[in-house]
């Protein structure tokens, strides 16, 4: 079977998915225990059997060396190594294995990732203030306020071989609407092993703050904030209210699909509401550059 090409979004070129369902899915469903993502057979119930200690590992197109561990995962009766995984933060879709499954569409022989839930310090996830390809506004890592407590996000943890690492970054539109970072000041708890500066993307924008701060993604912690959660099709029609557009959201959806003049257009009308995170240089390991 021929391999489907996949666009810089994610998505495939051929797709008989409901335009529509797939904006407002996002971002789409999570398993509430660890799984084991492989590209060829799909996403298997798993069970983290160790998490080894960071080594350096040089990763093409990425600034430095990243902190890579070697990883063992039982599933489906076996046991599965993955070497040289690095640990990144899942703000958004990534934490679906809907989404990998897209993604790695036309990559059927990559090696597995790791899918496990994970208590984030330090950051949320909220939306990023840009309209995503496929018609969602999509997630965004944001510095927790420091008027806050100690705040936790429950999201996910890709443990990912180092080697897909620069695929993952072409679906994110590095340079366009995210910077690969490992912030200082934020931490990931997997499976009782704490990943110190764990990568995460960060929209070079900012946090859409359409009421004046940011909004978080639905059943993703960070409660502490005082952010209020926000579903997808709310936030897609205070986008289309932002504007000024009258019509219906699903007019307005597949506008923004089907032409990226637009969707640009609007993602320049709500980079006027962003919060930056304003990341250290040495904070930046990747910029699409």
């Amino acid at each position: 079977m021929n391999d489907i090409p996949v666009r810089v979004d994610g998505t495939s070129g051929e797709s008989d998915e409901d335009p529509i369902a797939r904006a407002l899915g996002y971002p789409y469903p999570r398993h509430p225990g660890a799984v084991l993502f492989d590209p060829a057979t799909g996403s298997h119930p798993a069970h983290v059997v160790d998490i080894g200690p960071e080594r350096e590992h040089a990763v093409a197109g990425v600034d430095r060396p990243l902190p890579a561990r070697a990883v063992a995962v039982e599933a489906g009766g076996q046991t599965i190594e993955i070497d040289d995984a690095v640990a990144l933060i899942a703000a958004g879709s990534n934490g679906s294995t809907v989404q990998l499954a897209r993604k790695w569409r036309s990559r059927r022989s990559a090696r597995p990732t790791l899918v496990a839930p994970a208590a984030i310090h330090g950051a949320v996830s909220v939306y990023s203030a840009h309209i995503a390809a496929y018609g969602s506004v999509p997630a965004t890592m944001h510095r927790a306020p420091s008027h806050g407590p100690d705040v936790r996000a429950d999201l996910h943890v890709l443990l990912i071989p180092a080697e897909e690492l620069g695929h993952m970054n072409a679906t994110e539109s590095l340079g366009v609407n995210y910077v690969l970072a490992a912030p200082d000041g934020v931490s990931a708890v997997v499976d009782d092993v704490t990943v110190a500066r764990p990568l995460a993307y960060v929209s070079k924008r900012g946090a859409l703050a359409l009421q004046g701060e940011p909004a978080l993604l639905p059943d993703t912690g960070g409660a502490a904030t005082g952010y209020r959660e926000v579903a997808q099709r709310d936030m897609i029609a205070r986008v289309q209210r932002h504007i000024g557009d009258t019509g219906s959201l699903e007019g307005f959806i597949l506008g923004l699909i089907d032409d990226a003049e637009r969707r640009k257009a609007v993602t320049s009308r709500l980079a006027e509401t962003a919060v930056p995170w304003r990341l250290e240089r040495d904070e930046i390991l990747a910029d699409g550059t």
